[in-house]
């Protein structure tokens, strides 16, 4: 075999090769934005369930405000309500 003929033989790969690279960046691109929609769609579970956590622990008659955190109160308390309030 020539050594010209190599030579085309080994550009063709090249170029297959980066045919390759480009196919697999636009793959990666794709699996990145599902990945950061699923992290979203992740922190909003997160979020909604412990604000759902904060609320059912006020209901059964504890703080949830930093000051008195898992105390039991005796009546609403207006730092609990306003932790309610920034979560929702």
């Amino acid at each position: 075999m020539k050594i010209s003929a190599q030579i085309d033989l080994i550009v063709d790969r090249i170029n297959e090769i980066l045919h390759e690279v480009e196919d697999l960046k636009k793959q990666l691109e794709v699996l990145e934005k599902r990945n950061e929609q699923l992290s979203n769609y992740l922190q909003k579970e997160d979020k909604s369930q412990s604000v759902g956590n904060l609320i059912k622990l006020y209901e059964q008659g504890f703080h949830i405000c930093h000051s008195s955190f898992g105390r039991m109160r005796e009546e609403d308390c207006i730092f609990c309500l306003n932790v309610i309030d920034r979560t929702e």
